[in-house]
């Protein structure tokens, strides 16, 4: 689910303020989605779309799943995430609610039209993450996440997991350069590494290499994905992706559409 993007690439997955969109001087709006990602312009929403590739690398057809529709807010914080096939049929869809200063605070999600869960993310009158609290999709209590820490781009940068019991399950620690987030590592509940990742990125801020590493009672995975930038609009941000593995082989290519508010004509 796209909550996990955006709280556990902190808790797993907000650079100071967005200039952009009509903010009066008195905003207390300290986080954005978009400066964190540094991203460029005003923009409404992203739509990413993903083709598949053939043996030469070429671009062939459409997955017939999934497009993914991200909207934001004039602050450049992610509002809702929408994920449909082909055809238009949406699949899946979260709504997400945020604190004054900018802060992820929650999502409700759905799948093909039932509900499928949400979280809620306390935060305290510092304007700091508390305590993150998940129900299942009959709306029960589920896992919760205590001694969360944040940097000061409000990206989240450590956690513990316990159970609807208030079992400890794992815990997890991130780290960033500045908004960048570099790697995770989730460790188990009596301390022993069970996955970790970094990234890498190019001048642009562009992640250009991925990888994880998953550890397990007998074997121990790690999977790499790199990635190049192939076509940019006029603000600088890209516009076609394409991913390799770590054979050097194309996996994926994805188009990105950018809709971008329109300014106030000049008075």
């Amino acid at each position: 689910m796209k909550k996990i993007v955006f709280m556990m690439a902190g808790l797993f997955l907000l650079a100071s303020c967005n200039n952009s969109g009509d903010k009066s001087a008195d905003s207390k709006v300290k986080y954005s989605d978009l400066a964190n990602d540094l991203l460029k312009g005003d923009i409404e929403s992203i739509e990413d779309t993903p083709f598949q590739v053939d043996s030469t690398g070429k671009i062939g057809a459409m997955d017939s799943c999934c497009i993914d529709v991200t909207q934001y807010d004039a602050n450049g914080n992610a509002v809702k995430f929408t994920s449909k096939d082909s055809k238009g049929t949406v699949k899946s869809e979260s709504v997400f609610t945020r604190h004054e200063n900018g802060l992820w605070t929650g999502a409700t999600d759905t799948k093909d039209g039932k509900p499928s869960g949400s979280m809620k993310v306390t935060v305290d009158d510092k304007g700091q993450y508390t305590k993150a609290q998940t129900t299942d999709s009959t709306g029960k209590p589920d896992v919760y996440y205590t001694d969360i820490t944040q940097n000061e781009f409000g990206q989240v940068l450590s956690w513990k997991e316990y159970d609807k019991d208030s079992v400890f399950r794992q815990e997890g620690q991130g780290k960033y350069e500045k908004s960048l987030f570099m790697g995770f590592t989730t460790k188990d509940s009596v301390g022993k590494v069970k996955s970790t990742s970094a990234a890498r990125y190019n001048d642009k801020g562009e992640q250009i290499e991925f990888s994880n590493t998953t550890s397990t009672k007998d074997t121990t995975t790690t999977k790499v994905t790199k990635y190049t930038y192939d076509t940019h609009d006029d603000k600088g941000n890209w516009t076609q992706r394409t991913e390799w593995d770590d054979k050097g082989k194309a996996t994926k290519i994805t188009k990105r559409v950018y809709t971008y508010r329109k300014e106030e004509a000049k008075k």
